[in-house]
């Protein structure tokens, strides 16, 4: 396994791993599939129910099946495209992102400990690699 790989690896790991051990009680009622197809909507901002298929690897059937999931626990909504009334676009509904966001006194507390023990410019640096990190992500992530 390369360096970079397994640094990343790492990092994901520890951070979904804080993030389900502290938000448990909110997302009890999702399965780990749910929370992949979270993230993916989330991420993919405006996807289809095929792209999300597609991505995730999984049968458009299965895929409705926890959309429709989502969609009753108000994690998502889902609506027609305006030119072809075949296609629905996802995206996360606030509750969502408030879910979200009650983690915020972690990644603040992350934060200033990083700035505490990192220099002003290598702060500057790492959030610069982490951007072009995502950038190349989409950029090899488009349909």
């Amino acid at each position: 396994m390369l360096s970079l790989q397994k640094t990343m690896i790492d990092l994901l790991q520890k951070v979904q791993l804080h993030n389900h051990l502290n938000q448990y009680k909110e997302f009890e009622k999702l399965g780990a599939i749910d929370v992949y197809y979270l993230e993916a909507i989330n991420q993919s901002k405006n996807t289809t129910i095929g792209q999300v298929s597609r991505l995730l690897n999984q049968s458009t059937p299965n895929t409705n099946y926890h959309i429709k999931k989502l969609m009753n626990l108000g994690l998502i909504d889902k609506k027609m495209d305006e030119k072809d009334r075949r296609v629905f676009h996802l995206s996360v509904t606030d509750k969502y992102t408030q879910m979200i966001d009650n983690n915020a006194e972690f990644w603040q507390a992350l934060q200033d400990n990083l700035e505490e023990k990192v220099s002003v410019s290598d702060m500057a640096t790492f959030k610069g690699v982490l951007q072009k990190c995502l950038d190349v992500i989409d950029e090899n992530n488009v349909d």
